[in-house]
């Protein structure tokens, strides 16, 4: 019976530790499940004990684990993890070697767009109405690129409106009444409208691509 006992702890992950860390990006309640989801997506994680108001973490791991893997699940989530004695840096915007691998394609918005013919086929496609001027544009921009390399079914398509005065504002405003940025909406893998969100916030964001992913 020992020698069975002894064989199972040599088995078995020994969860002596008690990894304890910040994650930037949590703007709400609502982004307390995904990033539950994408902590527990991690081999070797359990007890996730996550205070979305102090946006603070805690998880038990194994000896010798590396925790850059929780840093790895929540980048391609759309969030930050910052481990103790290390600065956040925000939710950066990826390299361009990397941008060249995800399905990105921009428009200058100097015409209007025919919008179904720019969705990408058998994925779910974001069209995202932004302009260069607007800080929170850039932030949506970067965490979807994160969220993209985590996932392969997306695809992100940038219309960019000026000023509010050119064809893609019109477009914008006339046909889909967007009234301020940042503004997206979000098509399923058969080209089908399923919603738009205004303000970019990143719970509405990922509801709006997880209700076009179930078709």
């Amino acid at each position: 019976m020992r020698k069975i006992l002894f064989a199972f702890l040599l088995a078995s992950p020994l969860y002596a530790s008690e990894l304890s860390f910040k994650v930037v990006g949590i703007d709400c309640s609502a982004c307390a499940k995904p990033v539950v989801n994408a902590i527990s997506s991690v081999s070797g994680v359990k007890n996730i004990r996550l205070d979305w108001r102090k946006a603070t973490a805690q998880v038990e791991v194994p000896d010798g684990f590396d925790r850059g893997q929780i840093r790895t699940a929540l980048n391609n989530a759309g969030f930050e993890a910052v481990f103790p004695g290390e600065q956040a840096n925000g939710i950066a915007p990826l390299p361009p070697e990397v941008l060249k691998t995800l399905d990105i394609v921009a428009y200058p918005g100097t015409t209007k767009l025919d919008i179904n013919s720019i969705l990408a086929t058998g994925k779910v496609t974001i069209v995202d109405f932004y302009a260069d001027w607007c800080g929170p544009c850039h932030v949506l921009e970067a965490r979807l690129q994160h969220l993209m390399q985590g996932k392969g079914n997306l695809a992100l398509r940038r219309v960019n409106i000026g000023k509010w005065d050119n064809a893609a504002a019109k477009q914008a405003t006339r046909d889909f009444h967007a009234e301020a940025l940042p503004y997206i909406r979000v098509y399923d893998a058969k080209g089908n409208f399923v919603t738009a969100v205004t303000g970019g916030m990143w719970d509405e964001v990922l509801a709006a691509i997880a209700k076009a992913e179930r078709g």
